[in-house]
C-alpha cells in the first residue's frame, strides 16, 4: 500500500486480500495468529495449486474453540494475490519490526503462538486486537482514496465481497456455508467436521483465486513456474532452513516439547519468501523506489544485480505466455458472447454519436434552401474539434489523486497519461479556441505543474538526464515516507511566491505541508534540506542513468 506508515499500509493490504479470499469476520481478523500451514499441492492442471491454510480456534461461530482452517491460494493476477500481500506483511514484521518469531520457535519457546498477524503497532502484537484497532487502520487508508469510503461496518466488507463473488460464480450454497464457516451449516458434518479441513471449500478457493469453477484444469499461474534462487529466499529469512531442520529433528526425536505448529510456521514462511520474489517484479513496477523492501540491504543488492534482471524478464514472459492461454471452452464461449455484446453496443453508441453530431452541426443558408443536411463525417469532425479540449481537460480534474509515483506525475505532465494528451497541450488548444476551464480544473492543473517543472529545472541546472533528477524526488518520497500528494504540496509551497510590487519572490519558509492527522508537520525549510541531501546522494552514486 502507498500509505506513509508501512506497517499500517501492508497490514491493510494483507487484511483485505486475505479477508476476501477466506471470508474472515472482524473477530477472525482480530485474533489471527501465525498458525500457518502449507497443506499440500492440489493436482490441478497445468500447474499444481499450493494451498496455505490459516488456523484459528477463535471466532463468533466457534463457541467450542475448535481449530478451524481457512485456505488461501495464489491469485491468477499478481496485483490481486493475497499470498503476495501476506508475504510482504510477514517479511516486513520479521525484518523491519523485528518480530522474534523464528528465534522463539528455534528456542522451543511457545510464546511465539501469542503473536497476532494483523496489528497497528509491534507493541500490540501479543494481544488480541480490538475492532477499533483494525477498523481505524482500514479507514485511514480508505481516506487517501479518490472516493472516500463511508461505512459503519467496514470490517465486514471483505466477507461480504467474497460471498457476492462466489454467488456470482454460481457456487453452491453448501460450498458457501463451509467457506464462510456459518454457525447454521447443515448438521454436524458442516458445523463440526468440514471446517477442520481447508480443502472442504476448495471450489470457493479456486474461484476467488481467479481461476473460475474449472480451476482444476485451468490453473495457469505463470510466475509460479519460475524458480527462485535459494540464496534469495535465505536472504529474507536467514537461518530459517537451519531452524526448520532443528525443529523437525526435535519433533521426531522427542528431545523437547513437540511443536508441529512451529514447524509448519517455518515451512510456510519459506514459501511466503518464495512468493515474495515471484511477485517482486510487479511490486517494483507498482511502487518503484517507494517499495519498502528496498530499505533491506540484501534486497537492494539483489534487485540491482544482472541476475535479477534476467529473473524479472522470465517472470514477465511467463505471465504473458500463461495468461494468454484460454481458460476453458465454457469461459471462452462466455467471453465470445460478451465481446459480441460489447461490439454491438459500440456500434449503437457510434451511430447515436453521429446522429447527435449531425443535429449539432449548423446548417448553411444554401444547404437550408435545399433542405440538405451535412455529412456525418464533417459534423463529427467539427463537433469533436469544438468540444474535445474542454471535455478532456475537465475529465482530467482529480486524475492526479490516482497517481502514486513521481514517474507517473512527470509522464502525465510532459507526455500524457491514461489516454489523455499532456495538460499543457490541451490548455493551448483550449485557449486557441477561446474556451475557459472551470476554476476547479484550473486550480488542479496549477497544483500539478510544480513537481514536473522542478524536476526539469534540476536536470537542466545540473546537466543531468531527466531520470536522474526524477530519482532525487523519488528518494525523498521513499526516505521520509511521503505520499505523492504531500510531495507535490511541498514542492508547490517551496516555489517562489510572487508579490504584486516585486519582480521576484521568496520561498514560503514558514508554511507547512498538509499531512494526514497524527503525522508530524513538515516545514518548507526542512523539506528543502531533504531535497539537498537527496541531490547530493544521487550525485555521488556511480550509476548509469
Amino acid at each position: 500500500m502507498r500509505y506513509p506508515d508501512k506497517q499500517v499500509g501492508l497490514c491493510v493490504a494483507a487484511m483485505v486480500s486475505c479477508g476476501l479470499a477466506a471470508g474472515f469476520r472482524s473477530d477472525d481478523l482480530q485474533d489471527t495468529r501465525y498458525f500457518m500451514e502449507l497443506i499440500c499441492s492440489v493436482p490441478a492442471e497445468p500447474l499444481p495449486m499450493q494451498i496455505l491454510a490459516l488456523a484459528s480456534n477463535a471466532g463468533k461461530a466457534n463457541q467450542d474453540a475448535q481449530m478451524t482452517y481457512a485456505a488461501l491460494a495464489n491469485h491468477r493476477q499478481p496485483h490481486l494475490d493475497c499470498l503476495a500481500y501476506l508475504s510482504q506483511l510477514v517479511l516486513y514484521q520479521i525484518n523491519v519490526s523485528k518480530l522474534p518469531l523464528l528465534a522463539l520457535i528455534y528456542q522451543n519457546n511457545m510464546s511465539w503462538r501469542s503473536y497476532r498477524m494483523f496489528f497497528r503497532d509491534p507493541s500490540m502484537a501479543t494481544s488480541k486486537q480490538t475492532y477499533y484497532d483494525l477498523s481505524i487502520m482500514l479507514m485511514k487508508v480508505a481516506a487517501t482514496m479518490p472516493d472516500t469510503l463511508v461505512k459503519t461496518k467496514v470490517m465486514h466488507l471483505m466477507r461480504c465481497s467474497g460471498t457476492v463473488s462466489l454467488a456470482a460464480a454460481a457456487c453452491s450454497m453448501d460450498v458457501l456455508r463451509v467457506w464462510g464457516r456459518w454457525a447454521r451449516s447443515e448438521g454436524v458434518v458442516g458445523k463440526s467436521y468440514l471446517p477442520k479441513s481447508p480443502l472442504s471449500a476448495l471450489p470457493a478457493t479456486g474461484v476467488l483465486a481467479g481461476f473460475g469453477n474449472n480451476f482444476m484444469t485451468n490453473h495457469a499461474f505463470g510466475r509460479g513456474t519460475v524458480a527462485v534462487p535459494v540464496k534469495w529466499i535465505d536472504s529474507l529469512v536467514p537461518h530459517a532452513r537451519v531452524i526448520l531442520q532443528a525443529v523437525c529433528l526435535r519433533n521426531r526425536m522427542r528431545t523437547g516439547k513437540a511443536d508441529f505448529s512451529g514447524q509448519h510456521c517455518v515451512e510456510s514462511t519459506l514459501y511466503l519468501a518464495e512468493t515474495f520474489w515471484q511477485s517482486s517484479p510487479f511490486m517494483l513496477q507498482r511502487y518503484g523506489l517507494g517499495w519498502w523492501a528496498l530499505q533491506l540491504p540484501t534486497v537492494c543488492f539483489i534487485v540491482g544485480s544482472s541476475s535479477f534482471r534476467q529473473f524479472e524478464q522470465q517472470v514477465m514472459n511467463a505471465e504473458l505466455e500463461w495468461n494468454a492461454r484460454p481458460l476453458s471452452p465454457q469461459m471462452t464461449e462466455a467471453f465470445d458472447k460478451i465481446s459480441k455484446q460489447v461490439c454491438s453496443l459500440s456500434e449503437q453508441i457510434a451511430h447515436l454519436q453521429l446522429s447527435v453530431n449531425g443535429m449539432m452541426q449548423p446548417v448553411h443558408n444554401s444547404a437550408a434552401a435545399n433542405l440538405s443536411m451535412p455529412t456525418a463525417s464533417s459534423s463529427n469532425t467539427q463537433a469533436r474539434a469544438a468540444t474535445s479540449p474542454r471535455i478532456e481537460l475537465e475529465a482530467q480534474v482529480g486524475l492526479s489523486s490516482g497517481l502514486s509515483s513521481v514517474q507517473e506525475a512527470v509522464d502525465e505532465w510532459f507526455t500524457g497519461l491514461h489516454g489523455f494528451p499532456a495538460p499543457p497541450l490541451l490548455c493551448a488548444q483550449a485557449i486557441q479556441r477561446g474556451q475557459r476551464l472551470s476554476k476547479k480544473a484550473s486550480d488542479n492543473l496549477s497544483r500539478r505543474r510544480h513537481l514536473p517543472l522542478r524536476i526539469q529545472a534540476l536536470a537542466t541546472d545540473r546537466c543531468w538526464p531527466l531520470k536522474k533528477a526524477l530519482a532525487v524526488y523519488e528518494l525523498v518520497m521513499q526516505r521520509y515516507s511521503l505520499s505523492l500528494a504531500e510531495l507535490q504540496d511541498a514542492v508547490r509551497l517551496s516555489s517562489p511566491v510572487r508579490h504584486p510590487d516585486a519582480k521576484g519572490g521568496k520561498p514560503a519558509q514558514s508554511q507547512h505541508v498538509n499531512r494526514s492527522p497524527g503525522l508530524p508537520l513538515i516545514s518548507i525549510s526542512q523539506f528543502a534540506a531533504w531535497v539537498q541531501q537527496a541531490t547530493d546522494d544521487i550525485a555521488s552514486m556511480s550509476v548509469s542513468w
